[in-house]
């Protein structure tokens, strides 16, 4: 009897397994349409919820489908969304994915701190995803926004430079300050000098890259005032992942990367954890990149060479579909040589040393949604001095910038058309650095601090079957300076002349700054919308310039604690166009914005009607000052042609005009006036073009670019080392191709600046001109 029931369970358990193993399933491959290249990470959703993603190969698999068809939608940054039906035990299906025209359907952050539609955002947004960066020859990451209109890149030695400044709208080109750069949602400029290392950030980790232009100090408070770019790193959706890459170029420049990563689903139904661990190392014997004059007149130029490396790690837990919990770590070192070289092993150089930690929450609370992020970042900059004139001075920098925050957000959905957002912001940055001579006694320290606490409120709302939105907002920021000094210790002739600026106790400030926003858009279909909009933005003063004085370029600045945010006050229109979605020319995109700007204490180094001998004759002592108001308007123009599947054409024109209205001396005896000067490196007329050409036999991507004339300094006057008024404008052409072979290789070519266009800074020094570099990448 016992056996007959075990023969019977066991008819059960093989009926039950047949039935199983019979079961129809629907699977095959997403490609891209022209290249045939697979499509990792595709989103595949069936009408009745279900879904996937995606393998490293760009195959999927979907099972126990209810019915004898289903509809898929498939998506895919980048690539126009595909939906069809299949009969549910249908396989080997090869679904082809064609470049996306516009990203007007695509979902932002950086925009309203919330995920929204482009289309439902009445604020100009530029988003460079993966097709597009796929085909530019990026050596940083900085590059990829030499191709948004509008945008002001300044990067004079390639990757041999210390740093790089990408303002826009008018902005001057030397001060990073007034743009706000994000990495996946987190602030990087740091509180000392407003800048950002873009050499720490491996440009092939990159997914995206959103640019928000006008003023978003509403939602971001300080550093957006002119414009917010967020740079989205890629997210691992495979279950396991390695990629490795190695690259050799002009200049003798080696480079490696080694990726890896996963998606593992845990032992709670719906949860899941993923993983991405990152690496890349770069050597460069780099090039001289001193005048001819220079050379001669120097014995110990050398050539400006290179290292560097970082390493990072995400991870993120999925706790169902209601929470997440993520954290990131990543460290970054580098050493460029700066083409001096006497004693020391490797003569003047610059060395940053950075790490940072992050840790977000995101959760749907009820009916709230909830997003909170904590960071801190830690740079430790250290740069060698060396020289030898009628004595031999060395002597070292090490500034150690530390910047830390919390910052959270709570949106509240009102319905489909309707959003409240609201939330506050907790920051601190300090610096503490001294200068330490070798040759002498001296020791030159400088410190401060910054707090800010901030508070913001944002509402959004479609009417008229969302054919019209408004957006509007409101931010306050309060801001504390405290725990100055600037000192010097055992002086001796390298710092004498200091002393009388000593001040070991610098008196404590308290800055606030209210900054709204209210735009609009009006959408009349799918194919063309107009929007209009003021923004209020701020910049409030840097560690740098509060604390610390020190010789510039020109004379000797004083630390100047008492310094004014700047203000900005933006008004903007603009139209998106698609004019022939019903015709054979479907494929083409017109976007127009226009701006008007006014800005008030915009910061400037003037002279306080003083003189001082530094040991080399009688320079002007130079302060940091609230002394002018600005007028900045322009127009942009981008145009996107998808001219087949395979092959897009994109341009882009950009005019800028920006000038000091007024001046305010704050000496008897200033003999400059700047009311009615052209603010400084913002070039006049900025025009990019590109074409992307996907094949089966070799990718190929083209981008060209033409930087305006602009003038070199405040007064507009001869520069006494380029003996011109303007740097000239330039052109330079890009090209890159690609190609897989087979399912795990891919080799790639990159020519920047084919022409080889000699482009110099304001000590006449060039940039490395034509670069060429090689590459070859294995996936598995």
């Amino acid at each position: 009897m016992r056996n007959r029931y075990m023969i019977w369970a066991f008819a059960a358990l093989l009926l039950s397994a047949e039935s199983i193993i019979a079961q129809p399933c629907l699977g095959g491959h997403v490609l891209d349409a022209a290249s045939l290249s697979p499509l990792p990470g595709a989103s595949i959703l069936v009408k009745a919820g279900k879904g996937t993603t995606t393998d490293k190969d760009g195959a999927f698999r979907l099972c126990s489908l209810h019915g004898d068809s289903a509809t898929l939608t498939i998506s895919y940054l980048g690539y126009q969304t595909f939906r069809g039906r299949f009969a549910a035990d249908a396989t080997g299906l090869r679904i082809m994915l064609s470049p996306a025209t516009t990203d007007m359907e695509t979902f932002v952050v950086s925009a309203t701190r919330t995920d929204s539609r482009i289309a439902n955002t009445p604020v100009r947004i530029e988003q460079i995803g993966p097709a597009k960066m796929q085909a530019l020859p990026l050596q940083s990451v900085d590059e990829v926004l030499k191709v948004v209109p509008g945008v002001n890149y300044s990067r004079s030695f390639g990757i041999f430079s210390t740093k790089a400044t990408v303002t826009m709208r008018g902005m001057s080109g030397k001060e990073q300050g007034r743009v706000l750069i994000l990495v996946d949602g987190i602030p990087m400029n740091k509180s000392d000098g407003g800048g950002f290392d873009w050499n720490m950030i491996d440009a092939a980790q990159i997914e995206k890259v959103e640019v928000t232009k006008g003023a978003g100090s509403a939602i971001y408070g300080g550093n957006a005032m002119g414009g917010i770019i967020n740079i989205i790193t890629k997210k691992s959706v495979e279950k396991l992942f390695v990629n490795a890459g190695i690259s050799y170029g002009s200049f003798n420049t080696m480079g490696g990367r080694l990726n890896a990563g996963g998606a593992i689903k845990v032992k709670q139904p719906g949860n899941s954890w993923t993983w991405t661990a990152n690496t890349f190392y770069r050597a460069s014997d780099g090039y001289i990149t001193q005048p001819d004059a220079e050379q001669q007149a120097n014995p110990y130029i050398v050539k400006s060479d290179l290292r560097e490396g970082g390493a990072s790690f995400r991870t993120n837990y999925n706790i169902g579909s209601r929470h997440s919990i993520g954290a990131s770590l990543s460290y970054y070192n580098d050493n460029r040589g700066t083409g001096e070289k006497v004693f020391q092993p490797r003569g003047n150089t610059t060395d940053h040393d950075s790490y940072g930690i992050t840790l977000n929450y995101k959760g749907y609370l009820g009916s709230y949604t909830l997003h909170s992020s904590a960071y801190f970042l830690n740079e430790d900059y250290k740069k060698v001095n060396e020289y030898l004139k009628d004595d031999y001075t060395w002597y070292e920098v090490l500034s150690t910038r530390r910047d830390f925050g919390w910052l959270t957000t709570v949106t509240r959905e009102l319905g489909s058309n309707h959003k409240l957002t609201g939330g506050f912001d907790l920051r601190n940055g300090s610096v503490d650095a001294y200068d330490k001579y070798y040759t002498s006694t001296d020791i030159i320290y400088n410190a401060g601090k910054m707090n800010t606490w901030s508070m913001f409120a944002q509402d959004e709302v479609g009417l008229f079957n969302n054919r019209v939105r408004i957006l509007a907002g409101v931010r306050y920021d309060i801001a504390r300076f405290y725990d100055g000094l600037f000192y010097t210790e055992a002086p001796t002739q390298e710092s004498f002349f200091m002393e009388v600026y000593q001040n070991k106790a610098m008196p404590t400030h308290t800055r606030s700054a209210v900054s709204p926003r209210i735009s609009a858009h009006y959408r009349w279909n799918e194919q063309g919308r107009v929007y209009a909009g003021y923004s209020r933005g701020f910049r409030p003063a840097v560690l740098d310039d509060m604390c610390r004085s020190g010789r510039i370029k020109g004379g000797f600045k004083v630390a100047s604690p008492d310094l004014r945010p700047e203000y900005l006050n933006n008004f903007e229109a603009g139209i998106d166009l698609r004019p022939f979605a019903n015709g054979p020319l479907n494929g083409i995109s017109l976007e127009a914005s226009a701006y008007y700007s006014r800005g008030s204490d915009f910061q400037y180094y003037v002279t306080n009607g003083q003189t001082i001998d530094m040991g080399f004759g009688e320079r002007p002592i130079l302060i940091r000052a609230n002394i002018s108001e600005v007028e900045i308007y322009g127009a942009e123009l981008s145009v996107n042609i998808e001219i087949t599947p395979a092959v897009t054409f994109y341009s882009g024109y950009a005019f800028a005009s920006a000038e000091i209205l007024d001046y305010v001396k704050i000496a008897a005896n200033d003999t400059i006036d700047l009311a009615g000067k052209t603010m400084t490196d913002v070039p006049r007329h900025i025009i990019n073009a590109g074409l992307i050409w996907t094949n089966r036999f070799v990718n190929a991507g083209a981008s060209f670019r033409y930087t305006g004339a602009a003038y070199i300094n405040d007064q507009n006057t001869v520069d006494e080392i380029l003996n011109r008024d303007k740097y000239p404008g330039y052109p330079t052409l890009d090209l890159r191709f690609w190609r897989p072979v087979g399912k795990h290789l891919k080799v790639s070519l990159n020519l920047q600046n084919l022409f080889d266009e000699k482009i110099y800074d304001s000590k006449f020094n060039v940039g490395p001109g034509r670069f060429i570099t090689a590459g070859l990448e294995a996936g598995f």
